[in-house]
Formats: structure tokens, C-alpha cells, sequence
């Protein structure tokens, strides 16, 4: 399971972060306001290490593709509301 949430303007709340979770374990964290993308689990920094292709693949998500549609859904809604 993939947990995402955001704020837009909150003070001393990340913008967005998220968390990985696997049979109910956290197993990687990102917080985008503070360029956190880190493994939470062993086993998961080894599959990051023999993989860094995944490592890019977690960090384009991560810094790039969640909060542009985070910025892009929070405008629609404000302009909604």
C-alpha cells in the first residue's frame, strides 16, 4: 500500500510525503519539503542498492510526478471551491 498526503500552506507540515507499506511494515518514506526518499527496511535498501534504476524510479516519483500533480489537483480545487 502507497500512502500519499499533502498540505498547501500549512506551517511546519511537509507539503507531501508518503509512505510504503508492506504487510502492514513500513518499508520507504519520502518527504518531498525536506528531499527525503529513504528505505525503511534492510531488505529494501538491498534491492535499492543491487537496483538503482528503482532508485531512480522511487526518486522521479517521489520529487517529480507526485507533487506536480499534488500542486496541479490542490489549484483545480481551489479554483473549484
Amino acid at each position: 500500500k502507497y500512502f500519499v498526503t499533502g498540505s498547501s500552506g500549512a506551517p511546519n507540515i511537509p507539503e507531501l510525503f508518503g509512505a510504503l507499506m508492506v504487510d502492514g511494515i513500513q518499508v520507504g518514506y519520502c518527504d518531498v519539503s525536506k528531499k527525503i526518499l529513504e528505505p525503511r527496511q534492510e531488505w529494501a535498501k538491498n534491492i535499492l542498492e543491487k537496483h538503482p534504476e528503482q532508485l531512480d524510479w522511487y526518486q522521479h516519483k517521489c520529487f517529480e510526478d507526485q507533487p506536480n500533480f499534488f500542486r496541479e489537483l490542490i489549484s483545480s480545487l481551489k479554483q473549484q471551491f
